[in-house]
């Protein structure tokens, strides 16, 4: 493979990788610049912080594989990938995924324009020095019908029989196109969820308690965090699930995202406070009018007057007032998400090996491969694997019940 560093010419585009933090800190200023060139076309997952903060908490040297596409003036494109190894005694494979991939994931953050000259590079240069060297592409929760990933697909194609090659459906994510409008959002609810909310909002009052809804910024970040990680971790314990913030480096992180997040004015994070417990809790990023609905958590003993949902409405309204465009609930078909709304995206992964007939492993084998060392790296022990599959029915007897119905 290329040595780390060093640029290889493909067509009129230079291919260059970046695998440490020194050689990653170095572009900074180029990437905001690109960044500044990018907006409506990029997420916060894209940025230089997201990626510099998942670096610092997950990455180490050698893991980074940051692929950056120049011209002679300046950066056209930074698609930012991490190399994973699968371990299944006693095979080992090698896959490059994007750093820290959330959800819509839009794989790389492309000058407007350049779109099929990074595309043709980018596919070239994984064909010649990664997928030739026994390494796999695999690019998860990509929105399905991502300009980008088209052009990627495409000029991935336009290689074969070099490699082999499989877009698949993954996912599924609920959003919200929010109006100009608090009223017209209300309507578009229906007349039986509003009534529904108003009784909540009813048993809430008449029961006397005393209910705060608070922003949190600066010093407050961090107790704040503390406790949405309880809250989330404390529901799905009720489930019978480890919840994501048992791993303290998962708590770190997030902590340090939010952070940079609030330097930079995308956070949002807030919490409802019932006679001084925390009722509900939100993390969100708002960048370029749309809401990322990142993580939440809720006491169930608050159950009774619907919290999740009250402490929903008041984000709705909230950003309405302030113009935004869109909410996204990000990945996962959970009921609750289409309380508000019956609109989603569609989430595929491309995965892409070298040609079975270079020597290549087969697609099939590869894919069955990482999900069976995914499955066994997370240690899950018999009863968390059952409360798994006593959820996923519930999910699809209540997405049934609702009337809702994904395809692709």
């Amino acid at each position: 493979m290329n040595p780390a560093g060093d640029s290889v010419e493909t067509h009129s585009c230079r291919v260059r990788v970046l695998t440490t933090f020194s050689e990653l800190d170095a572009v900074a200023d180029a990437w905001h610049g690109l960044w500044a060139r990018c907006e409506s076309a990029r997420t916060p997952y894209l940025s230089f912080e997201w990626v510099r903060t998942w670096a610092g908490h997950f990455g180490q040297d050698g893991r980074l594989f940051i692929i950056l596409v120049e011209d002679d003036e300046s950066i056209l494109g930074i698609m930012p990938l991490t190399l994973v190894r699968y371990r299944l005694w006693p095979f080992t494979l090698e896959a490059l995924e994007t750093v820290g991939g959330e959800s819509r994931n839009l794989i790389a953050l492309v000058a407007p324009g350049a779109g099929a000259a990074v595309s043709v590079a980018v596919a070239d240069y994984l064909a010649r020095e990664v997928l030739s060297a026994g390494r796999a592409l695999r690019l998860s929760l990509v929105p399905s019908h991502h300009p980008f990933l088209k052009l990627l697909v495409s000029a991935l194609d336009g290689i074969r029989p070099r490699i082999s090659m499989r877009v698949r459906l993954c996912n599924f994510a609920p959003y919200s196109p929010l109006p100009a409008l608090w009223e017209d959002f209300e309507r578009s609810l229906g007349r039986g969820r509003r009534k529904v909310m108003a009784r909540s909002q009813k048993r809430l009052d008449l029961s006397r308690r005393e209910v705060r809804i608070h922003q949190w910024h600066g010093d407050e970040i961090d107790d704040a965090m503390r406790r949405l990680f309880d809250v989330h971790d404390a529901r799905w314990e009720e489930l019978g699930i480890r919840g994501l913030f048992h791993d303290e480096r998962n708590r770190a992180f997030h902590v340090d995202i939010a952070r940079q997040c609030d330097r930079m004015g995308w956070l949002d994070l807030s919490e409802m406070e019932i006679d001084g417990r925390t009722a509900s809790a939100h993390l969100v990023l708002v960048l370029d009018g749309v809401s990322y609905m990142m993580r939440s958590g809720r006491d169930t003993s608050f159950a009774a007057y619907d919290v999740g949902h009250l402490h929903d409405l008041h984000m709705f309204r909230t950003w309405i007032a302030r113009g935004l465009r869109e909410a996204d609930f990000l990945r996962g078909a959970e009921p609750y998400k289409f309380y508000w709304t019956s609109h989603y995206r569609v989430y595929v992964e491309l995965l892409a090996v070298g040609s079975r007939q270079r020597g290549g492993i087969p697609l099939s084998v590869t894919r069955a491969l990482m999900r069976i060392a995914r499955f066994i790296s997370h240690r899950h022990p018999p009863r968390e694997v059952l409360a798994y599959l006593r959820r996923q029915r519930a999910t699809r007897r209540e997405l049934r019940k609702m009337g809702v119905r994904l395809r692709a």
